[in-house]
């Protein structure tokens, strides 16, 4: 026995056939895991997170629902996947911005314009973002779970903080003055977010009928432009700029 092990560990073919199918089980896992997501989503926006059952959802995979917990431990493990399955669709969206022929703080608020956009085009992905940012949440979570979540929200910050930073000249914020620029992509974080959140809210409806809904991405273009003027954005008709960059790179329909 001693022998086959030592020529199994020592042969370079066998050694690459083990890898190969450590491999496989792998990318079997990652897309039995995709299928469980998308499966989630749909269910989700069907009856809500609350409302699912861990069964309901195994049997719509046709999996075992020790399969199911063999990749999520908990509903909490499973709404932090769809959070991170919804980032990172999110952040595909951004090369948009990245690759915009134009100014960095063009770059900025094409990327804010666009982070709106997604949320509005799929409320059910948004809601599961949302739902994930909770403590009650994301502590049940395993931990790797959670980290993932962090690492891509420190990502995407990291991406509309560079753009501040290499616009810094154009806003004449100075070098020392980094924490200016930090304030304002705090508070277009939340001028962006609170819109997301109000958007899908029932109180939204109930206090301006639909008019909000009607009217987030107008609503954000202004409210943004407002935002970079009062940190140093010296531009003709800021309003009408950031509005022409909403038409071009968002939903101009939604204007």
């Amino acid at each position: 026995m001693n022998q086959i092990r030592f020529y199994v560990k020592n042969d370079p073919l066998a050694e690459g056939r083990i890898g190969m199918v450590a491999q496989n089980r792998m990318e079997k896992r990652r897309q039995r895991e995709e299928m469980i997501l998308d499966a989630a989503g749909e269910l989700i926006a069907e009856v809500g997170f609350f409302e699912l059952k861990m069964s309901d959802l195994a049997r719509a995979c046709d999996i075992s629902v020790g399969t199911l917990y063999g990749h999520f431990a908990s509903k909490e493990d499973l709404l932090i996947g769809l959070a991170v399955m919804a980032g990172a669709k999110r952040a595909d969206k951004f090369d948009i911005a990245r690759n915009h022929d134009g100014s960095a703080i063009e770059k900025y608020i094409i990327a804010n314009l666009l982070d709106l956009s997604f949320s509005i085009d799929n409320p059910q992905l948004f809601e599961a973002e949302y739902l994930a940012l909770a403590p009650s949440v994301w502590k049940r979570a395993t931990p790797a779970r959670h980290q993932a979540q962090l690492d891509q929200i420190n990502a995407i910050t990291t991406m509309f903080q560079t753009f501040l930073t290499e616009g810094e000249d154009e806003l004449g914020i100075a070098s020392d003055m980094t924490s200016r620029s930090r304030n304002l992509n705090l508070g277009s974080w939340g001028l962006g977010y609170g819109i997301n959140v109000l958007v899908l809210s029932e109180i939204t409806d109930r206090h301006y009928g639909q008019e909000l809904r009607k009217n987030a991405l107008g609503i954000l273009c202004d409210g943004l432009a407002d935002l970079m003027i009062g940190a140093g954005w010296q531009v003709d008709d800021a309003r009408e700029k950031v509005r022409a960059l909403a038409v071009t790179y968002a939903s101009a329909s939604a204007l």
